[in-house]
């Protein structure tokens, strides 16, 4: 890993924005990459150079690691501060206050103890007021909306200034950033519905058409972060810059556009009064709430029919010698948007519906958090039950353990199967499974007592959860990231079992000559499980065609690919 290449702390890498940044630049700089998601969750490939940091950015010790891994790593130079929490109802929610404000905060307080060179804020023009008829948003507008999402931006934005002091930092307001495959969800809907087969709706535009806004192809916005981080040293302490085209484009363009590139040629659209247009909206949410599914279209929107949402970035221009690419405008682009749609359905519709459906707090999060919490209480517990006399047929040679080499075997299950909750990828599990089948048979356990005590670890685990008050009604979801799991492990056991039982005596013997001392040393166990909470958390990042070696884990267990 090279140690030359300079360094960025990238926050909200699995979002949308620091996916296509992440992945645009691992060649080029070192990143350690701040997410709540596992990178594979992500979709990021693995590279020598990408730090991946599962953390939570609300969490000032979940930071303090962070800090202690980076510093260890060479340390970093830059921060591009993307987290940040959005929803479509435009309510008061403490979320924006944790994540928008004392997130940004705490991302601050980090990057003052890295001493980094600059800090690049990612806000938005929506946190400025739609302009008077005839003008526009400039880098001197203030951020003065007062819709939640808006004014935790602009507090974020104060926040900046107050840390300029500290170390030097660039504030960006993004216009709609977009991508070929969309990936913005209020353009989504527009596509949707006007793409659709249904021939009313596919021609409905709200009000006059005139609502606009502005759009920023992601690879611009990338261009322009980098742009930044090459001319730092030239840059003044503080400034604000919009990331944006100059002007807007209105819901009339874009239907012209999209229809002519999809059709072949252009339809007439139905103009609908604002009122209608309301009214519609509430239909359309309130049917969505009978069925129990949250729609994107919220009433609100109408109050924004036919305002125009125009910037001049003509100053950034000037003083970042950047500009947007014209083949990447909205306009041009939605021409590459229309053959992904058509060519590509499934993995279109996969692409934008999981950003509508994306939620600020992880349910696997929280499930994560409490499991953490309650280990030391449920291994304690599992112990308990092991030994106890009604369980000495069914555990018979984990009760002649040494109770610290059980207590830290028992951890290891329980902190595989957290592991798991907390990267969404079980890939670790069978690799686990049968390493230690092998170990477990050479030392005369039966298939069964190895199988009994992985599902009595994971059952506890369910029982612990789901009787914590916020869980009552995640039962399907415990199962699945608990149970599932550890089903999985205890298949694997079983596989491995029969097929150690139908080995010739001689292959048997060589078995035998296996190096066990890693999984029998509490002090070892005691490592792996350290590592395993360790939130640099890619313990299958190597991935070599033979043998792979959780490198996290010291060395200390080394095991076949997962599909050999």
């Amino acid at each position: 890993m090279s140690k030359i290449l300079p360094a960025i702390v990238v926050t909200g890498a699995s979002g949308f924005i620091g996916r296509h940044f992440v992945i645009a630049v691992s060649e080029q700089y070192r990143l350690f990459c701040i997410a709540r998601r596992s990178q594979k969750e992500a979709g990021i490939p693995y590279n020598d150079n990408i730090h991946w940091l599962q953390a939570d950015i609300t969490k000032w010790e979940n930071l303090l690691n962070v800090f202690k891994y980076i510093k260890d790593q060479g340390g970093a130079d830059y921060v591009l501060h993307l987290a940040g929490y959005y929803d479509f109802t435009k309510k008061e929610n403490p979320v924006y206050e944790h994540v928008n404000v004392i997130g940004t905060r705490y991302i601050l307080e980090l990057s003052m103890m890295l001493e980094i060179k600059r800090f690049i804020f990612s806000s938005s023009v929506a946190a400025c007021k739609f302009p008077p008829k005839g003008k526009a948003i400039t880098e001197e507008s203030p951020a003065d909306e007062d819709f939640p999402y808006a004014c935790s931006k602009r507090r974020g934005e104060l926040l900046i200034k107050e840390y300029s002091e500290h170390f030097p930092c660039s504030i960006l307001r993004l216009a709609a950033v977009f991508s070929d495959w969309c990936e913005y969800p209020m353009l989504y809907m527009l596509l949707k519905s006007w793409l659709s087969s249904n021939k009313l709706m596919s021609r409905i535009v709200s009000g006059h058409g005139e609502s606009a806004i502005p759009y920023i192809h992601i690879r611009d916005l990338i261009k322009l972060f980098i742009r930044i981080i090459d001319i730092s040293d030239t840059l003044p302490r503080l400034a604000t810059y919009n990331a944006s085209p100059n002007g807007s484009v209105s819901h009339n363009e874009l239907f012209e556009a999209v229809t002519r590139y999809y059709y072949g040629h252009g339809l007439k659209s139905f103009l609908i009064p604002k009122p209608m247009a309301y009214l519609g909206l509430i239909i359309i949410s309130f049917f969505g709430w009978l069925k129990g599914k949250k729609t994107l279209e919220r009433p609100w929107m109408a109050e924004y029919i036919d305002k125009k949402l125009c910037v001049d970035a003509s100053a950034t221009y000037n003083a970042l010698g950047w500009k947007p690419t014209p083949r990447w405008h909205i306009l041009r682009r939605l021409l590459f948007l229309t053959e992904k749609m058509t060519n590509y359905p499934n993995d279109w519709t996969f692409r934008n519906e999981i950003l509508v459906k994306k939620v600020a707090y992880r349910k696997s999060t929280t499930i994560y958090d409490i499991l953490t919490e309650s280990r030391e209480l449920l291994v304690d517990k599992i112990i308990q039950e092991v030994i106890s006399p009604q369980n000495k047929h069914r555990f018979p040679n984990y009760r002649k353990m040494d109770r610290e080499l059980l207590k830290w075997y028992i951890t290891l299950n329980y902190q595989l199967v957290a592991t798991t909750v907390k990267n969404r990828d079980r890939s670790i599990m069978p690799s686990y499974a049968k390493e230690i089948a092998y170990r477990r048979y050479i030392k005369g356990f039966k298939a069964r007592e190895v199988k009994d005590l992985m599902l009595f670890v994971g059952n506890t685990m369910k029982e612990s959860l789901l009787a914590k008050h916020e869980l009552k009604d995640w039962g399907q979801r415990v199962d699945d990231y608990i149970i599932l799991t550890s089903q999985l492990a205890a298949d694997e056991f079983e596989d491995r079992y029969e097929m150690l039982e139908s080995q010739a005596p001689e292959q048997i013997a060589s078995i035998k000559d296996i190096d066990i001392e890693s999984l029998t040393s509490s002090e070892n166990l005691k490592q792996i499980v350290r590592s395993l909470e360790d939130i640099y958390s890619n313990p299958l990042a190597k991935r070599p065609s033979a043998d792979v070696t959780f490198k996290n884990y010291g060395v200390l267990i080394k095991l076949k690919t997962p599909n050999e």
